[in-house]
């Protein structure tokens, strides 16, 4: 236990040091950047050890892990990433870490350099019972899906994830045409007591 708690409080301390060294030379990119290695690292070393976290703390992830990726790109690029979120995401509970492997694939099968490339995300709560999440990129004609390009493992590990912890309570579709989408619907009726 001691060991676990050392390996993250020596990470920290390193990205802490990394971060005064980005202050100091001016870069106001370096700087944001290792900010948000940092909260992504907090978020999954702190937030995942619960059952449930507040569905805005997993969309904060979210964008941070966008930002992030973002980076990389330039504007030769021609990405769009956009995130909608609509209802109260505050008040609604989820799975920590459930929807990231989708936003994840997103980028990884859906963005080629210098390539246009669209992401749209969408988490909507209107209905407080219900989280549907929708995630679409482009599909480029020369790299393959998940499904195609791995048989399909990291779906099939969010499939058993989803069995486990919303039995008979979720629905996941994919589709493909010009664009992969995903849309994952969960009935939850649990809330924070905020």
């Amino acid at each position: 236990l001691l060991r676990a708690q050392l390996h993250p409080h020596f990470l920290f301390n390193t990205l802490n040091n990394l971060l005064s060294m980005a202050e100091k030379s001016a870069n106001p990119q370096l700087t944001e950047s290792l900010t948000r290695l940092s909260g992504l690292l907090r978020y999954l070393l702190y937030e995942t050890q619960h059952a449930k976290v507040s569905l805005a703390k997993e969309v904060d992830f979210i964008r941070d892990f966008i930002e992030l990726h973002l980076i990389r790109y330039g504007d030769e690029d021609e990405l769009d990433v956009s995130l909608h979120v609509q209802g109260d995401i505050e008040s609604v509970m989820i799975e920590p870490g459930l929807l990231i492997p989708f936003v994840e694939n997103a980028f990884k099968y859906g963005v080629r350099p210098e390539t246009k490339s669209s992401i749209s995300l969408k988490v909507d709560t209107s209905d407080p019972k219900i989280i549907h999440f929708q995630a679409s990129n482009t599909i480029h004609p020369d790299q393959p899906s998940d499904i195609a390009q791995t048989g399909g493992i990291g779906l099939r590990n969010i499939l058993k994830r989803l069995q486990l912890i919303y039995p008979g309570r979720h629905e996941l579709t994919i589709e493909e045409g010009n664009t992969y989408i995903v849309n994952l619907r969960i009935k939850t009726n649990e809330h924070s007591d905020r």
